[in-house]
């Protein structure tokens, strides 16, 4: 019977150890961009993932508005992944999540943005009541991958959702999902951009 409880225990410890896992990744995450560490922000995010991410957003945000179908939807793909490239490529960079975490906007890699765009995307864990609400607003999408809303107490169309997904025994961001006015202004500077 000990032997049972023991292991147990064990058990239940392993599982509460992993599940807080991806929250203390995001929080040495937060600490390295207030820290300006480049180094280890560069090992606590998967920039091709993140990548993947954002243009996915812009672009999908951007052709949701477009009447097309089948080949002329994936010409305008194209098209569009061609154009968002550069401006994606600024927002993939340590300096700018560096911008992005302190500020709610990418600063130094697209200009100035406009004013009240998105809340900064901090992990505020100041009580044990928000880190408990920030617990039970993520979503875990099996075992290697959690999403996570910050902050928390914004409404859902400010708010970032970001991504950790488990690679070998590190957690890692590997995706922003931008709130609707950053996204918005975003595609708009790609419009601006392809010109």
């Amino acid at each position: 019977m000990r032997w049972t409880l023991r292991i147990s225990f064990l058990l239940f410890l392993a599982w509460a150890i992993f599940m807080v896992s991806p929250f203390v990744a995001l929080y040495d995450l937060s600490k390295a961009v207030g820290a300006k560490d480049m180094d280890r922000i560069a090992e606590r995010v998967n920039f091709n993932a993140l990548r993947t991410s954002l243009s996915r957003q812009i672009l999908g945000e951007y052709l949701k508005d477009q009447d097309l179908q089948g080949p002329e939807l994936d010409l305008a793909t194209e098209a569009g992944t061609a154009v968002l490239n550069p401006v994606v490529e600024q927002l993939v960079t340590p300096q700018a999540l560096v911008d992005l975490f302190e500020d709610g906007w990418p600063e130094r890699a697209v200009g100035r943005g406009s004013d009240g765009a998105a809340a900064a995307p901090r992990l505020d864990i100041g009580s044990f009541g928000q880190a408990w609400k920030t617990f039970l607003f993520s979503e875990s999408q099996g075992f290697r991958s959690v999403t996570i809303p910050v902050p928390v107490d914004q409404p859902k169309d400010k708010q970032f959702r970001i991504t950790m997904r488990l690679q070998y025994t590190t957690w890692r961001l590997t995706g922003i999902d931008l709130p609707v006015p950053l996204r918005e202004e975003l595609i708009k500077r790609a419009a601006v951009a392809a010109r």
